[in-house]
């Protein structure tokens, strides 16, 4: 008779410190953007089409890719894991023509209204007046859809990303400043003419493939990076949806340290864990990451220096006892959404241009 006695006083206990933790409301279709499925198609194939850098060896899908849930599993210091097999072509992930062997932040839910900031240091950004923040200033071309538009157009001109440091008519119009890059890439894919049906598709107002523009291309990837990885599914959201048996007992601890005695959610707030705000992390502002499908994307840390989520987390909160961390580490499991870790439409089968697919 003891032993029901005590499971039911558990479980009144469990309730009550769930009554009194604030949980976040569930995600919803209308916490999305929404996008015209052609320019999702058109993006997708730009995305990964190597077309767009200088060197026609790194593509947006060398550093995001499918295979890696949207990341590309490296440190900052170019350290790759040798378990990861889905080395690009066979060879060596980085290499002279590719870009800097960075961390690349995953890219799930970036469709998701509350993302009005991107970048790792929150660099580019929607302002409160409308329009949009970035190094660009007044010189950000006009026409762009949303903030993960603006964010497309970056990469295109960094030399350690898509521009690369090898001679190329790329490099070369670097010295004439960002809209003479943007407009070299639009060439390339107007001088593509496998192109035509795709772009005609998006924008059908078009009268031929010359009329492309680069704020065409940034407002198709975005459309592309809005969609492809939403991340809404998982034993977490189902929870918060109703059905208390999503989570287990960990989960459920895990959950209530999180947003409570822990203090993680001071700064990883709401149902996609994150403020969205930049924080001071040594030297540098760095931006809040999303904590979704965080068991899969490994490294960890502003510069990936740590490969396993318990090393991190002990670093990152030293305060906290080896039961609590355990609990955590179950909740932060519930956050993977595995139809997410694959993408809506994944990895095309070939890019207009026929070059090798990342």
């Amino acid at each position: 008779m003891i032993r029901p006695i005590v499971a039911m006083l558990g479980l009144i206990i469990c309730a009550a410190s769930l009554s009194a933790t604030e949980l976040p409301q569930p995600l919803r279709d209308q916490d999305y953007r929404s996008y015209d499925p052609a320019l999702v198609k058109l993006g997708r194939l730009l995305f990964y089409d190597r077309i767009l850098s200088g060197s026609y060896r790194v593509s947006c899908a060398t550093c995001h890719n499918h295979d890696r849930a949207s990341s590309n599993g490296v440190r900052l210091d170019g350290w790759v894991d040798e378990r990861d097999e889905a080395a690009v072509s066979g060879a060596e992930t980085y290499e002279p023509f590719k870009p800097s062997a960075a961390h690349a932040p995953a890219l799930f839910n970036l469709g998701a209204r509350q993302f009005t900031r991107l970048f790792f240091d929150g660099r580019v950004a929607r302002s409160a007046k409308g329009g949009f923040i970035s190094s660009a200033g007044e010189d950000l071309p006009d026409g762009l859809n949303d903030v993960l538009a603006v964010q497309a157009l970056f990469p295109a001109v960094q030399s350690d990303e898509l521009v690369g440091t090898v001679d190329s008519d790329l490099s070369r119009a670097a010295h004439e400043g960002n809209a003479a890059i943007w407009d070299a890439l639009a060439a390339r894919i107007a001088d593509t003419p496998e192109y035509w049906p795709p772009v005609r598709s998006a924008f059908p107002q078009k009268a031929s493939l010359g009329e492309i523009t680069m704020v065409d291309i940034a407002n198709a990837i975005g459309a592309f990076v809005g969609t492809e990885w939403r991340s809404d599914r998982s034993a977490f959201d189902h929870y918060l949806h109703g059905d208390a048996s999503a989570l287990d007992a960990g989960q459920r601890r895990g959950m209530l340290a999180f947003y409570g005695e822990a203090g993680c959610s001071s700064c990883h707030a709401g149902a996609l864990q994150t403020d969205h705000q930049r924080h001071a992390i040594g030297d540098e502002l760095r931006r809040t990451p999303s904590l979704r499908n965080i068991a899969h994307t490994a490294p960890y840390g502003g510069d990936g220096s740590f490969m396993e989520l318990p090393d991190y987390l002990r670093h990152h909160a030293p305060e906290i006892d080896d039961a609590q961390r355990d609990d955590l580490l179950a909740f932060l499991a519930s956050l993977t959404d595995e139809r997410a870790l694959r993408g809506k439409l994944g990895k095309p089968s070939g890019v207009p241009s026929s070059l090798a697919l990342d």
